[in-house]
Parts: structure tokens; C-alpha cells; sequence
């Protein structure tokens, strides 16, 4: 006992306060939990603090605080203790928090390209400040983030950020938003607050507008006037506003890119100098631009002839004169038509005197008036035409003296003669006088010499015209006849000629090749035929066919009279050979001496086959031909040439074969299960078992029959009758199901891999049974082996589940929980623990790997073995135990030698206390207790009061 008082005046007591650095939110309350080492059973405690405080629950070396109301900024309770006559205190730092009443945005102005503004967020009433931190985002992104880690006051404040951001075209439509974080972690949380975004509106403008206008404008013209501004953003909302006169003008709008033009027309009514304004609005920036327009008045100029009209050969004044008067820049030209100048001044009137001739009758003369107003020259014209007197004139531009007509057309006597005043024409044939300048429908009469002559009362003139009339090409039976007939041999001609003006071209044309015309040639065959013939000259074309018979002597062919003649017999037909020639030959046939006769419709028997010699005769010559006919019947099949049953070995050279008479030779075709056989072609059938049905086939019927084919084959063992890997289920009836094909059907005997006892019935599977069999298949053709590998499956089953450290597990190390099973198809693992961030799982999911371990990681520790066939579980139950419980252990046993000492009494009152109940405590669950109510009142109780070490859970 001595030696345990002399270990414990040495113990060195630690004293803890959890939380150490507590946050709780500005009028809110926390729990504080005060404990000491002392290893004294009532070590007195307590909690210094000017807060408002109620004593919770307490046990042994250990006393639970609440602190209510917390308005302090900065408060720090002492937590005390002492023990063996020595005092100990452990401060709590006590964090203060308020999250942000309000984040707000100041408002944006509306900002133009490459500006500065400045971006104000406010925060109010928010502590602390320095873990605060405000970052202004746009469009999702951050511009600016501000911290205040150096901000020493704790108590509540509002804080203002600002930030500087250069306007850019991209920025418009983003959105801007101010967002405020209070992060009080790793002991409280992280309070996060935006402000409401705000939409940004950019523009650019940073050229004033132009305007484009002509300097000058006539009164009563009309002008287009433009107003531009460059590089603007965005061109689309520049708003314009144009005014002339005072008068606020009609205009469209056209953007393109950063370009913005607005356009109107105006019509100025009066001379003199008006303003053109042009005002533009961007955003908040409007600017103006005005011009002034400088409108005149220009009337055109006026001429005169006198006298008008004039004889030939006499003088004329011409008198040229503005009516600009009030413009004294203003200077005068007279020209002619062809834009020769024939007088020029710069004091109106300009006058000018002409000397005329019978060609100047007609001729424009031009005053032109020239103003310059601000370097640009106006010009205004004004014309007259010059009317002279002379007598009646007629040359080949009035009066051509060579006509040609048309026949058949509308043509007018175009006969014009040149005087003024204008002369009367007259044109005559002969006698008869023939209308001018009317139309008349062109015969062959009107061709002629004609005498014209003009008059007026200054006199006449005559000359003469002559008149072609022209037509068409015109083919007639006597030039052309429509029929000719040649002699196949002799020389003939192709007789063809047309009447026509020009006289006309004749081409004849006989199957697209073209004829030789009016030339002697040596006639053939190829002659006969129809012709196309065309005439023609300028003024058209004429066809007319023209026939050419070719008479030759007889000719026989294939066409007319074929060689081979196959007919079926019983059918009536009609024997038929006949010749060409011209003219048309007669045609007789003998067979054997016997005159047959053609044409004649007579039922056919196998005795009209052979050969029969044909004659044509025509008055020109005759010629011979040798015909053959075959007399054709239905197919014919028998035992001899197509037998019903056949047996066949497989392997063997005997082929399948079957046969038919008929004529024409017929196709023999065999069907087996839909497939097709094309014997008469060569085509051989494979060897197989079966009924062929066999048809014989020509264009005159069908003959049919049933072959049985009976084909003896060698054993064969393949994947469908035997698969050669096979998977059975441990626990179920399974056999080794090899079947072979072969005929007659084999016999299959299946032995494992060094076992002699066959496998021919089914049976309980163990997974023993796993290995390879080889069967046998056998029929009086030979045998076949086949190998099969058998692979038994089975659920799994868990052989161990393991810890690597010795149970209890001491906080701090590291261990493993391995479990392992057997199973086929291969094992899947899953783990149902304790759920903590220092679990890790290696090899196949095998294994759980718990690094430096804690409280949190006691528990049951339960693993799943799976495969498709079931699954297996096991668990162990694994508690971490902290290193102080070993200390109280000691504690407990120096304490237990002192009761002892001291007596049954406070050992049994001690059994009785808090204190002495086993396992772990949370404050809030001790908040009822007669110890926690007593330590509440800062009073003494009766009784000791002892703490008790709490932990986390």
C-alpha cells in the first residue's frame, strides 16, 4: 500500500478540454467536457468564464459545461483541476461566428470598350472577418478573390470589396455576381451567400458620324444622303435620328459588322443653304454631326431658228439664250448633232449664223448651257431640228433599183424619193400602174422592169426598178417518176429533176445512205427498195418517194424455207417452204420420189421424219434445197435407265444415276429435301440416304419417278452430337450424353482418363468427377474417337477469415482481415464494416487493410464469398481498445488496494456510482443524471462527484 501512495505522490495529471477550439454561431450555446488524468478518485474541476454557463452531467475526473446565450466576440473558459495539492488549467478558444445578414452587387453602369469601372460587393454585418473571404465571377469565372486572414477584430462588421475590370466587347450579355464564403473548418462549417447577378452592357463608340452627301443639289431634284458610324459595339442598337430643314426625315437602317448607316432621300424645294443633322445614340452616349447642303436653281436654256423652214442655199439665225439669269457663271455652246461646237460665249443670248443645204434638212442643232458651282460643271440641253426646202431627189437608199421576191409572200414596192416638201411616187410596168408602199401577195406576175417617178411642186425625178420573184423547189412525175423498174444486172439509172428559182438540189436517200442521181450503175438487189427524194434551194424543199422494183431469179434460205423442222407427233401442222425471187417463184417438195404437199394442215406421226428435196422456179432460173424434219415426243423413263432403289457405302466409286428417252433429249432433274440435281447436265448426287423424286423433262411433258437411295456411312462424332467441353453442377444427376452418326447407327462407349468402368448411365456429380473422357464410336464401317472435357462447378465455401494482430487491437496499428474460399467459377468478395476512411481493400478483394487504427474501426467485420452458384459468409468481431483504458486498468487496481485499506463501505458506494459502469458515455446522454444536476448548481453534493473520460462517437 506504502509503495502505491509513493507512486501515485508522483503521477503527473494532464487536464483537457474538448472541444479545444469550439465555433458556435453569435447567441447560440456549445457544450464544453472538462477531464484530468488525476489518478485521484476526486480531484475537484470546474470552468472559468465570464459566460453564461450551466453545469451538465459529471462523473470522475471529469464535468460537462453549457454556455448559453454566447454574445462575447472573444471568449476563452478556463477548464481546472486539482490534484495532489497542484492546479492545472487548459484554455478553450471559442470562435464567434454570423453568417452574412446580405451580399449585394452594387449596380453596374452601362460601360464602353476599354474603360475602367469599378465593381463594389458589400457583405454586411459578418464575423469573423478573417476567415472570409469575396470573389466577384463572371460568366461562371473568377475575377477577383479577397481574403482577410490578417483581420485581428473578431466582432461582427460590414466589409466592402472592390474591384477594377476593363470593359471589353465579349463582357456584354455576361453575367456578374458577387459571392461571399465564411469557411470555419475544420471545427465548424462552410457558410456560403451570392448576391444576385446583374446582366453586363457594353458598348463601344468611338468615332463621331459622318455624313455623305452631294455638295450641291437642284432645287426639285433629289438627293441621297448617308450617315455613318464605324467601329461601334453593338452596331445593332445604334439609334439615328436624320433632320433637314428642321423636318425629321424617313430613313432605313443597314448594319454590317461594326458598321451602322442609316440612309434617306431628300427633295429640296427652294434654292439657297439648308442643315442635314444626323444624331446617334449608344448606350448613354449620343453624338451629332450637321452639314450643310448648298441647293441651286438651273433652268434649261432655249433655242431658236429663224426662218424656218429655208430654201436650200440660204442663211439661217441660230439663237442660243439662258434663262439663268440670277446665275452669272453660267456659259453657252451651240452644236450640232454630232457634238461639233459651232459657237461658244459666256453672255446670253449666243447667236449664229448659218449658211444651209438640201442636206442639212433634218439636222439637230443643241444649246447647251454649262454651270459651275463648287468646282463641279452642271450641263442642261435644249434642241432644234433645221427644216430646208429642196426639190425631189431618188438614189439606191430611197429607191432600190433591184427587188427579188418571194413567191407567195407579202412584199411592198419600197420606192421613197428625198425632198422637202415631201414628194409624191409613182411606179408603172408597162401601162399598169402598180401600187407603192402597200403590200401585195408575190405571184410569178409581178416580175418586171418598173418605171418610178417622184414629184412636188419644185419639181421631179425618175428611175428605174426591176423586180425576180423567186419559189420553191417543185418535183413532177415527169422528171421524177414514183415507180421504176430495174433488171438485176443491168446498168440503170436513178431518174429524179426539180423545177424551182433558184434552180434546186436533188438528193435521194434510201435507208439513211445517200443515192447517186441520174448516173448509170450495175443493178442488184440491194436497189430495190423505196427512195426519199428531196429538192431544194433557198427558199425550201420538196420529197417525193420514188419506188425501185429489182426483178431476180429465185433464191431459198432459212428464212423463207428451214432446213431442220422438229414437230411433236400427234400435232397437226403445216409444212411450209417457199422462195424469194421477183417475180415470185412456184416451190414443189418430193420425199423419196413422192411429190408432198405444202400447206396442208395434217396430224404428224413418226413417219414424216427424213429428208425432203425442195425446188423454186421463176421465169429467171430455179434453185434446189435439201429440208430435214424430226418428228419430236414426250420423255420416257424405266427400270433400265433410271432403277427405283439404289444402295450405296459412302466413299465408294458407284454413282447415282438415272436416265430418260424422248425427243427432244430431256432434262432429268432429282429433288431431295428441296435441293435440285441436274443430272442430265453431269451434275452427280452426293452420296445420301433418302427418296429422290426424278423428273425427265422436255417441251413436250413430263415423266416422273420415286428412287429410294440407301447410303451406309462410317461413325462421326462432332460438337452436335458430343460437345467435347462439357460443365456440370456438383450435387446434381448428370451423364455424359455422346451420341455418333453413321449408318447403321454406331455404338458409343465413354471411359475417364485411367479408369477402366464405362460411363453409360446418370449419375450424382462430385467435383472428383472433373477431368477428360474419351468415347468411342463403332459400326461394321470403321470407328471414331472423341475427346470431352468435363469441368464440375460448385458453390463456394469460406476456409478462413483472419486477423493479422492479436484481439483486442491497440489503437494505433495497422492490421489485416484476409478471407479466403474455394469455389468454381472463381469467387467474388464483398465486406460489410465498419464504415471509416482508413480502410483500404487489396489482392482480389480478398483483404481489408485498416491503417492506424481508432475507435471507429471496432466492429463486426463480416465477408461474402459469391459465385453464380450461391455465396458463403463469415465474420469476426474486432474491438480497438485506446491506449488510456490500460492506464485507468492500473488506476483501478491502485484504487482497488486503497479500498481495501479503507474499508467494504466505500468500496460498495463506489460500485454503486457512475463511475464504475463499464463502456462509453456521451454528454448528451448523461444530461439527466443526479451527478450532471448536481455539478449544474456549483454547489457541493452530497457524495463525491467523479468524471468519466469521454470519446467521440
Amino acid at each position: 500500500c506504502a509503495s502505491v501512495i509513493s507512486g501515485a505522490e508522483q503521477h503527473v495529471f494532464d487536464v483537457s478540454v474538448w472541444p479545444e477550439n469550439p465555433v458556435v454561431e453569435h447567441g447560440g450555446s456549445l457544450w464544453l467536457n472538462c477531464s484530468t488524468s488525476c489518478w485521484e478518485t476526486g480531484a475537484r474541476g470546474g470552468l472559468e468564464t465570464s459566460l453564461i454557463k450551466e453545469r451538465g452531467d459529471n462523473g470522475s475526473n471529469w464535468a460537462v459545461f453549457q454556455l448559453v446565450n454566447i454574445t462575447e466576440w472573444a471568449s476563452s473558459p478556463e477548464c481546472f483541476f486539482s490534484c495532489d495539492g497542484k492546479h492545472k488549467t487548459v484554455r478553450a478558444n471559442i470562435t464567434v461566428y454570423r453568417v452574412p445578414e446580405l451580399v449585394e452587387l452594387d449596380p453596374v453602369p452601362v460601360m464602353e470598350v476599354g474603360e475602367n469601372y469599378t465593381l463594389t460587393c458589400r457583405v454586411s454585418s459578418v464575423a469573423p472577418i478573417r476567415n472570409l473571404s469575396v470573389a466577384f465571377l463572371q460568366g461562371g469565372e473568377r475575377l477577383h478573390l479577397q481574403t482577410f486572414e490578417k483581420h485581428a477584430a473578431r466582432e461582427a462588421s460590414d466589409v466592402v470589396v472592390t474591384h477594377i475590370v476593363t470593359a471589353q466587347q465579349a463582357d456584354r450579355g455576361e453575367e456578374i455576381s458577387c459571392h461571399a464564403a465564411l469557411d470555419l473548418r475544420p471545427e465548424g462549417q462552410l457558410f456560403g451567400q451570392a448576391s444576385l447577378a446583374k446582366l453586363l452592357n457594353v458598348f463601344a463608340f468611338p468615332m463621331n458620324p459622318w455624313l455623305q452627301i452631294p455638295p450641291h443639289v437642284e432645287a426639285g431634284g433629289e438627293m441621297t444622303v448617308e450617315c455613318d458610324v464605324m467601329g461601334v459595339f453593338p452596331a445593332k442598337d445604334a439609334q439615328f435620328d436624320l433632320t433637314f430643314m428642321g423636318t425629321r426625315l424617313n430613313f432605313s437602317v443597314t448594319v454590317s459588322e461594326d458598321t451602322a448607316r442609316a440612309q434617306a432621300r431628300v427633295s429640296p424645294l427652294n434654292a439657297g443653304e439648308e442643315k442635314l443633322n444626323c444624331t446617334v445614340s449608344l448606350g448613354p452616349e449620343i453624338r451629332s454631326v450637321v452639314e450643310p447642303v448648298n441647293v441651286y436653281s438651273f433652268p434649261a436654256p432655249s433655242l431658236e431658228i429663224h426662218p424656218s423652214p429655208v430654201l436650200a442655199n440660204n442663211s439661217v439665225t441660230v439663237a442660243c439664250d439662258s434663262l439663268a439669269t440670277q446665275l452669272p457663271n453660267v456659259s453657252l455652246l451651240i452644236k450640232n448633232s454630232s457634238g461639233g461646237i459651232l459657237a461658244s460665249g459666256d453672255q446670253p443670248p449666243l447667236q449664229l449664223t448659218l449658211l444651209v443645204q438640201e442636206e442639212d434638212d433634218g439636222n439637230e442643232l443643241v444649246c447647251e448651257a454649262a454651270l459651275v458651282i463648287g468646282g463641279n460643271t452642271i450641263v442642261k440641253h435644249t434642241s432644234a431640228t433645221l427644216s430646208v426646202l429642196y426639190v425631189p431627189e431618188m438614189d439606191e437608199s430611197t429607191c432600190p433599183s433591184n427587188h427579188t421576191w418571194l413567191e407567195g409572200t407579202l412584199q411592198m414596192l419600197h420606192c421613197m424619193a428625198k425632198g422637202n416638201p415631201r414628194p409624191s411616187v409613182t411606179c408603172a410596168k408597162g401601162s399598169v400602174v402598180h401600187a407603192t408602199e402597200m403590200e401585195e401577195r408575190v405571184t410569178r406576175n409581178h416580175e418586171g422592169i418598173y418605171n418610178c417617178t417622184a414629184s412636188s411642186e419644185l419639181g421631179s425625178s425618175t428611175t428605174m426598178v426591176n423586180i425576180q420573184v423567186e419559189y420553191g423547189p417543185q418535183l413532177g412525175e415527169s422528171h421524177c417518176p414514183s415507180n421504176q423498174i430495174w433488171v438485176e444486172g443491168n446498168l440503170q439509172m436513178l431518174s429524179c429533176q426539180a423545177d424551182g428559182m433558184p434552180v434546186p438540189e436533188v438528193s435521194c436517200m434510201k435507208d439513211g445512205v445517200i443515192a447517186s442521181v441520174e448516173r448509170l450503175q450495175n443493178a442488184t438487189q440491194s436497189h430495190a427498195g423505196v427512195y426519199q427524194c428531196n429538192a431544194t434551194n433557198v427558199h425550201g424543199s420538196s420529197s417525193k418517194t420514188v419506188t425501185v422494183r429489182v426483178e431476180y431469179e429465185p433464191e431459198i434460205d432459212d428464212s423463207s424455207c428451214p432446213s431442220n423442222w422438229s414437230w411433236p407427233g400427234g400435232t397437226k401442222q403445216t409444212f411450209i417452204c417457199s422462195a424469194r425471187g421477183n417475180p415470185e417463184p412456184t416451190v414443189e417438195c418430193t420425199k423419196d420420189g413422192v411429190v408432198y404437199h405444202l400447206g396442208i394442215l395434217q396430224r404428224i406421226a413418226r413417219e414424216h421424219a427424213g429428208m425432203y428435196r425442195c425446188t423454186a422456179t421463176n421465169v429467171h432460173g430455179s434453185v434446189t434445197k435439201d429440208v430435214s424434219i424430226q418428228v419430236e415426243y414426250e420423255p420416257e423413263m424405266d427400270e433400265s435407265n433410271c432403277p427405283s432403289n439404289w444402295t450405296l457405302v459412302e466413299g465408294a466409286q458407284v454413282a447415282f444415276a438415272c436416265r430418260a428417252e424422248g425427243v427432244p433429249p430431256p432434262t432429268v432433274v432429282c429433288t431431295k429435301d428441296g435441293i435440285l440435281y441436274h443430272l442430265s447436265q453431269g451434275e452427280e448426287i452426293p452420296v445420301q440416304s433418302g427418296i429422290f423424286w426424278c423428273n425427265a423433262t422436255n417441251r413436250h411433258g413430263t415423266a416422273a419417278k420415286s428412287v429410294t437411295v440407301v447410303v451406309e456411312t462410317k461413325p462421326k462424332m462432332d460438337e452436335s452430337t458430343c460437345p467435347s467441353n462439357q460443365t456440370w453442377l456438383e450435387g446434381s444427376l448428370q451423364s455424359l450424353a455422346c451420341k455418333a452418326n453413321g449408318t447403321p447407327t454406331p455404338l458409343v462407349l465413354c471411359f475417364k482418363e485411367g479408369a477402366t468402368e464405362e460411363i453409360h448411365q446418370e449419375q450424382n456429380v462430385s467435383r472428383n468427377d472433373s477431368g477428360v473422357y474419351e468415347c468411342t464410336a463403332i459400326n461394321g464401317h470403321g470407328t471414331h474417337r472423341w475427346t470431352v472435357t468435363v469441368q464440375v462447378e460448385y458453390r463456394p465455401t469460406i476456409s478462413f477469415l483472419a486477423v493479422s494482430a492479436s484481439l483486442p487491437i491497440r489503437r494505433g496499428i495497422s492490421f489485416n482481415v484476409t478471407c479466403h474460399a474455394d469455389g468454381s467459377p472463381a469467387v467474388v468478395y464483398t465486406w460489410r464494416v465498419p464504415q471509416a476512411s482508413n480502410l483500404n481493400y487489396v489482392g482480389y478483394n480478398d483483404t481489408v487493410t485498416v491503417t492506424d487504427a481508432g475507435g471507429h474501426n471496432s466492429g463486426v467485420y463480416e465477408c461474402t464469398a459469391s459465385n453464380k452458384h450461391g455465396q458463403h459468409l463469415s465474420q469476426v468481431e474486432i474491438q480497438v481498445e485506446d491506449h488510456w483504458l490500460y492506464i485507468i486498468v492500473v488506476v483501478a487496481i491502485a484504487g482497488a488496494a486503497m479500498l481495501v485499506l479503507g474499508g467494504m463501505a466505500g468500496l460498495i458506494y463506489y460500485l454503486k456510482s457512475t463511475a464504475c459502469k463499464k463502456g462509453e458515455y456521451n454528454v448528451r446522454d448523461a444530461e439527466n443524471s443526479t451527478e450532471a444536476t448536481c455539478l449544474n448548481r456549483e454547489r457541493a453534493c452530497d457524495g463525491d462527484i467523479y468524471g468519466i473520460q469521454l470519446t467521440r462517437t
